[in-house]
């Protein structure tokens, strides 16, 4: 039997390895869709689905709850109205 330190050794290495290949594949897709010249508009409603499909996705919402739990989350504090979708929807 392995010590708890090895094990989350482990997992954290885990989590990295596919974070990274996650964070790469997204990254590519708006380069190509060139996300970064959208208008502020789409940019807003690219926000509001993009957390949405995270959210959904249940694995990331049961370890989001989780976290927020556990308390390791900061608060979030946003300032316009670019991370929600729309005037009445976000």
């Amino acid at each position: 039997m392995r010590s708890p330190d090895e094990h989350f050794k482990d997992l954290e290495a885990i989590f990295h390895r596919h974070t990274q290949a996650l964070e790469a594949e997204i990254r590519a897709l708006q380069q190509s869709d060139e996300t970064a010249n959208w208008p502020a508009a789409w940019k807003q409603t690219y926000n509001w689905h993009f957390t949405k499909i995270f959210a959904d996705i249940k694995i990331f919402r049961n370890w989001a709850a989780d976290a927020a739990g556990w308390k390791f989350l900061p608060p979030r504090h946003y300032p316009n109205k670019s991370n929600r979708e729309g005037i009445g929807n976000g």
